[in-house]
């Protein structure tokens, strides 16, 4: 599923700190070249923001950081972990469908209308009982259990489960493997070498193409 945009207050609030920070770490920089050089005395000409210039260019990082939704998957990944382990599917492809389907981020959604961590469709998640997919704890769990339906469907084959979590379960019935969308095979290889660490899991049910 491809990522698209977020939404639009939280975009708008993440794009004001992104220009806060950036505008604070131009004005210290040259505030701290003007020093260097010699010349008049800074911007910003007192003790209390000189003395403090390297903690404002951490908070105007952190910032850019939190802009960008990075400082997030720490967490985010920690619920990934959580709620596989209460689901009983592998935790290695929980948090391998999680990077493939938004990167880590909870509150991607897809041009499709998928949303958050695992990419849950409106339908899914109500299906699932999962009251704001945009919540980290409440996604995972839901992805979780939704993967979880998957490998007991197909008889715990992780790469077919995969297909059928990107592509649905009636489509992977009708098309097989080799038929399903390029994407969704590209899709399957994705998470099976995130799975696998790199191996060769789960190529041959997706081979022919």
């Amino acid at each position: 599923m491809r990522v698209g945009r977020r939404p639009r207050a939280r975009s708008r609030r993440r794009w004001l700190v992104l220009l806060a920070g950036g505008l604070l770490s131009w004005v210290l920089l040259v505030n701290g070249c003007v020093r260097e050089l010699g010349g008049a005395p800074g911007w910003f000409q007192t003790s209390h923001l000189l003395d403090r210039q390297q903690a404002l260019l951490e908070l105007a990082w952190h910032g850019l950081r939190w802009a960008t939704g990075s400082v997030h998957e720490g967490p985010n990944r920690a619920a990934v972990r959580r709620e596989a382990r209460r689901a009983g599917i592998p935790v290695g492809l929980a948090l391998a469908v999680a990077r493939a389907e938004s990167g880590m981020h909870c509150y991607r959604v897809s041009a499709t209308g998928a949303m958050g961590l695992m990419q849950l469709m409106p339908a899914t998640a109500r299906e699932l009982e999962v009251g704001d997919a945009f919540d980290a704890q409440q996604n995972a769990a839901g992805g979780s259990r939704y993967l979880a339906q998957l490998l007991r469907r197909y008889g715990g084959e992780a790469s077919r489960a995969v297909a059928a979590y990107n592509a649905g379960p009636g489509r992977v019935a009708r098309r097989g493997a080799v038929r399903l969308p390029a994407e969704t095979r590209s899709y399957v290889r994705k998470v099976m070498t995130l799975y696998r660490g790199g191996g060769a899991g789960g190529r041959a049910w997706v081979s022919g193409d």
